[in-house]
């Protein structure tokens, strides 16, 4: 198979993730790494101002890399555990400890790694992903980790691990270890020692290398509701004191007894404590005054050269705070909240105030770190990724995101529209959707209502091929409710939005779907738009599945919604519609157990035809659920391509009845796929096909420009890029096309 060289880069967003981490190699300056939730880890370039990702190398066969729960960095070696919890499905607490976690050791700063499976549940993305310092690199150059489910494990220098529960508790949060080795303080989530609907104990230490424990004072949560007590949350230390943060859950926490960190919904009551390296005994040095009114918790903490920081996690009202303490907490002061303590700045446009109802979007500050070779420098992850201030210790501190390279998105839809200014139509998690007019410049704030408030996390767009000026997109509302779910349409190419009303009045149920869907973040649904853009076809979610029940059409002339009529084929019957390139009077839907519906009427009702599809394909999912890719051939009246993984790339054809040919070949698995330029003209024209996919048993990024009957290979296997949703070829710029991943942003790969 010929391989073509190609270059990649993302279109940049930058930033927009959780970052959960850092880690300073305190061996050589300007050694940086940071950890995410979903998008591996990062190596932060101090001369060029930017980040690398260590992951471009993961494929989707094993994706556990791109949830790393712990980073250490030490001697010039960077230690990562990653996981995505793929042995706990369908097993015992017991039987997960087979081979879940992995060790990922790099001597090149990254560039490389070897490996070593764990006998440990392991996921990046869940439980505790916020807390730390999970990982630590001994002296003798043993390892500690403080695991999510297992306890205590310890990793000897000939790479034996053991694993041992702190006290009685299994889940912890973090490890602190002594120089020789001797003393060990580990923070738990206190989920097996829980009685009377409070947590068990959360501070623990050990004075014999971790064979034996006891608790250590650890604050009183006043509150008696479910979920209550303190989780030892983050730690520092200056060599006289270890300073712990803690957090409580509030009561509307959303993962039960799991909810012990910023992925747990709010928290409250929280405490900072102090304790003596010398006899142990504890002081409380909480902030005082309106701080303890706030009902959050504490997260990131850290020290250097007589300053003590710490942050809350979990505030209610405008962002988490920053304080600052001179004397080993005795006294504090705010030096970051919201817009009205502390000068911060925000270079990515979607992060400015005024796309945030004019707040600041500094959320999730779970860790704070200074420079070990510059006090003056002091970095802080939050929500939305990294930030950092670079003169710290001025009385006139400034705070900036310094996400440029971090790219940790999760992408769902890609469209390239074949004319106007915009390139790119992306649609993504918690950011909604961009549209891109330049592929080398972040982009301004693109799915907002007249008020510049965000739609968040849309689910897909469609448009007519012949004016893609109007765009209809699937969105969520946003966290605050300024914004609220449904379908938002677009008259000039995603520069202003309106909000289309919600289908109430048709029916009970779909009346309580809607009213779901304008609550803060709900996934709305599923739009289709006709061919001459006349009418909009939704099916409202439930969650991730698209009801055959909940179908509803909009007339854009009457501006008036109607129910859909399918037919009946079941409970849990699902179906996603897709608009016909060229007729606007066909829409086909695209349903459960590769159930296909044709509408002749313009979407106001629907037969079932006979499927030549593989059996077993579910099309009605929607987000990360969905496993099918479908796209139609614009310009070409009842044609589409679908990516079915395991089943391959198919063609599909309507002309009265459905015909379907296989282009892949048997055993050939294809994940995505997408049509982009290869002649003129674009619509009703032959069209170049991308894929992600596995061929011949290699994965990878593949193009054909011969419907599949021969195929070009389009990467190497250093750049794979993470999860892939999406695949979409350029539809005016031959050679160019455009991937979704759930992991590091969108990326355009072009033709070298």
């Amino acid at each position: 198979m010929k391989s073509v060289p190609y270059r990649y880069k993302n279109a940049p967003i930058p930033g927009g993730g959780y970052v959960t981490g850092f880690s300073f190699d305190p061996s050589e300056e300007g050694r940086l790494y940071c950890r995410t939730d979903i998008g591996g880890c990062y190596r932060f370039s101090p001369s060029e101002e930017r980040w690398y990702s260590l992951i471009e190398h993961v494929g989707m066969e094993d994706l556990s890399e791109t949830f790393p729960i712990a980073l250490a960095a030490e001697g010039g070696i960077v230690y990562i555990i990653c996981g995505d919890g793929r042995s706990d499905a369908g097993r015992s607490p017991e039987e997960t400890a087979a081979h879940c976690g992995r060790l990922c050791v790099s001597k090149d700063e990254g560039k490389s790694f070897v490996y070593e499976e764990i006998p440990c549940y392991v996921h990046g993305n869940l439980n505790g992903r916020g807390t730390g310092k999970r990982l630590v690199v001994s002296p003798s150059g043993r390892l500690f980790f403080a695991s999510q489910r297992n306890g205590l494990g310890i990793r000897e220098t000939d790479g034996s691990w053991s694993f041992r529960p702190v006290g009685k508790e299994r889940f912890l949060t973090f490890v602190w270890v002594s120089a020789d080795e001797r003393t060990l303080v580990a923070g738990t989530a206190g989920i097996d020692g829980r009685r009377d609907e409070r947590r068990g104990h959360s501070l623990f230490l050990s004075t014999d290398g971790g064979e034996s424990f006891v608790p250590l004072k650890e604050p009183e949560d006043p509150d008696r509701e479910t979920y209550s007590g303190c989780v030892a949350y983050r730690y520092a230390t200056d060599g006289d004191y270890l300073y712990v943060s803690f957090t409580c859950s509030a009561p509307y926490v959303y993962s039960g007894w799991w909810g012990y960190s910023c992925d747990g919904g709010n928290m409250r009551n929280g405490r900072v404590m102090r304790y003596s390296l010398t006899d142990w005994t504890a002081e409380d040095i909480t902030p005082e005054g309106e701080a303890l009114q706030r009902c959050y918790g504490f997260g990131g903490i850290a020290t250097q050269d007589g300053m003590l920081v710490v942050s809350s996690i979990g505030k209610m009202d405008n962002g988490d705070v920053m304080w600052l303490s001179r004397d080993r907490g005795e006294h504090w002061e705010e030096v970051l909240h919201d817009l009205a303590v502390g000068n911060i700045r925000f270079r990515a446009p979607y992060m400015r105030p005024e796309c945030h109802e004019g707040h600041s979007l500094v959320h999730w500050m779970t860790d704070l770190e200074f420079d070990p070779f510059n006090a003056d420098v002091l970095w802080f992850t939050t929500g939305t990724g990294a930030f950092r201030s670079t003169n710290f210790r001025s009385s006139d501190r400034s705070f900036a995101d310094c996400c440029d390279g971090i790219e940790e998105t999760v992408h769902l839809n890609l469209y390239s529209p074949p004319s106007g200014d915009v390139l790119l139509l992306d649609i993504l998690g918690d950011l909604g959707g961009f549209a891109f007019r330049d592929l080398d410049r972040p982009c301004d704030n693109s799915f907002a209502d007249e008020k510049n408030n965000r739609y968040i996390t849309c689910i897909n767009a469609d448009y007519p091929d012949a004016d893609p000026s109007l765009i209809a997109v699937s969105a969520r509302g946003n966290w605050v409710g300024t914004t609220k779910g449904g379908v938002i349409l677009s008259r000039d190419q995603a520069k202003s939005w309106e909000r289309l009303p919600l289908p109430f009045g048709l029916n009970a149920d779909l009346d309580r779907i809607c009213a779901a869907i304008e609550t803060p973040n709900v996934n709305p649904g599923w739009v289709a738009m006709n061919a001459d853009g006349s009418v909009i076809l939704v099916t409202l979610a439930e969650g991730i599945r698209l009801g055959i029940r909940n179908a509803v059409r909009y007339d854009m002339k009457e501006k008036s919604w109607s129910s859909v009529i399918l037919p009946e084929t079941g409970e849990g019957a699902t179906v996603k519609f897709m608009a016909d390139p060229v007729d606007s009077s066909l829409f086909y839907g695209f349903g459960d157990h590769s159930r296909l519906y044709v509408s002749r009427d313009g979407g106001r009702s629907f037969t079932e035809e006979n499927s030549p599809l593989p059996e077993g394909i579910e099309f009605g999912l929607i987000d990360c659920a969905d496993r099918t890719e479908i796209r139609r051939d614009s310009g070409v009246r009842g044609r589409f391509y679908l990516a079915l993984e395991k089943h391959g790339l198919w063609v599909l054809e309507y002309d009265g009845a459905f015909r379907a040919q296989r282009l892949s070949r048997p055993g050939d698995t294809v994940f995505c796929c997408g049509l982009g330029f290869l002649e003129e003209p674009y619509i009703g024209g032959k069209k170049m096909i991308y894929i992600s996919g596995i061929l011949d048993g290699r994965y990878g990024f593949y193009r054909s420009a011969d419907e599949g009957e021969s195929w070009e290979l389009l990467n190497d296997d250093e750049h794979r890029f993470g999860e892939i949703n999406s695949v979409e070829g350029d539809s005016r710029c031959f050679g160019r096309f455009f991937i979704a991943t759930g992991s590091l942003g969108v990326l355009v790969g072009e033709e070298q």
